[in-house]
């Protein structure tokens, strides 16, 4: 008797895991808020919540998870089981008081089915008690918050992106291998940039590394990037591993090119440092830094193909590891309201 094929690609895999997370959210959706009354019912649309920053430095990501998550409601017809979806969108920001404010006016004001997006970690740590304890589903679409998944994980929050362990701890032992045994890390001092250390630091030193040092710069705002690449500059180390994305990624990258450090000092990161929605403004500083993500824009399959060629159509530009999140939230929504057909 043959054996059977044991070998899974990716695209199956994150097929059969989009089905499965519909299946599951629709169980935290009925436990927590029964059927999608309120208004919606008979056959009103369902109106979704959607938590995505619009200004300040992630509004480019807040821009293209929503845009990712139309394009995929768009291609359904901007329906699901049976009843139409209404976006009820509130700006995310920065500020972790602010973005409760809006969580809480889009499911107490707004009566929102559920909520969907958040980019920042800290946004999602504090928001996480308000989900859980009023039994509210909370679909991230971004925020990498490690405790989300583990300490503090809630049945009532499910993510369709990463943890930010997943991009961060598996360069630590490849770094060791690869580029060097002393590393200096420069993150923002909040809780991705927190995570990112424990993540990087963890596989790094298990693999016999050093760290030198660790550079913690403002957030949401670095400033003048000056005295903190002067700083790396000065250790010298015998590479940087950093964590920066949207706005803060092309003010660090800028300024590590002016100082004259691309080429001279090895530069590695998680994969939002150099991703599509910085690239064009971050220039030829960024060729050769090393990074690793979740998903890429070149990723040869047929999926992938169709998802960018289909978002370049719409919008005029290429996709990024934020559109595909939102895409692949907006079909686990679709996935989810298919099962409870429209009830």
């Amino acid at each position: 008797m043959s054996k059977p094929n044991m070998h899974v690609g990716r695209r199956q895999f994150l097929k059969g895991v989009a089905a499965s997370a519909g299946t599951l959210m629709t169980a935290a959706l009925l436990e927590g808020c029964g059927p999608l009354q309120a208004p919606g019912a008979g056959g009103q649309p369902v109106k979704i919540g959607v938590l995505l920053p619009y200004s300040d430095i992630y509004a480019a990501l807040g821009k293209s998870i929503t845009d990712g998550m139309e394009l995929y409601f768009a291609q359904v017809g901007n329906s699901a089981g049976g009843r139409t979806l209404t976006l009820v969108k509130e700006d995310e920001g920065t500020a972790v008081d602010a973005a409760a404010q809006k969580a809480h006016k889009l499911v107490e004001q707004d009566e929102v089915a559920f909520v969907a997006g958040i980019v920042s970690s800290g946004v999602l740590a504090g928001v996480r008690d308000y989900f859980h304890n009023n039994k509210k589903l909370l679909v991230c679409a971004n925020a990498g918050a490690n405790a989300l998944s583990r300490k503090a994980k809630s049945p009532y929050i499910w993510r369709t992106s990463f943890t930010n362990w997943q991009p961060n701890w598996p360069m630590g032992a490849w770094a060791y291998q690869k580029v060097g045994k002393k590393a200096y890390i420069s993150v923002p001092d909040y809780g991705a940039g927190n995570d990112t250390i424990a993540s990087f630091k963890n596989s790094f030193e298990a693999a016999g590394g050093q760290i030198l040092g660790v550079q913690k710069t403002p957030f949401p705002n670095m400033g003048d990037p000056a005295p903190f690449i002067t700083e790396l500059q000065k250790a010298n180390p015998e590479f940087v591993y950093c964590f920066y994305s949207g706005g803060a990624a092309v003010t660090f990258m800028k300024a590590w090119g002016q100082f004259g450090l691309a080429g001279k000092i090895p530069l590695l990161s998680s994969g939002f440092m150099v991703e599509e929605d910085v690239l064009p403004a971050e220039g030829d500083t960024a060729k050769g830094v090393r990074s690793g993500l979740h998903w890429s824009l070149v990723l040869d399959n047929a999926e992938n193909k169709k998802f960018t060629d289909d978002f370049k159509k719409k919008y005029n530009r290429d996709a990024d590891v934020f559109a595909m999140q939102g895409y692949d939230t907006g079909r686990a929504i679709v996935e989810m309201l298919n099962t409870l057909k429209g009830d």
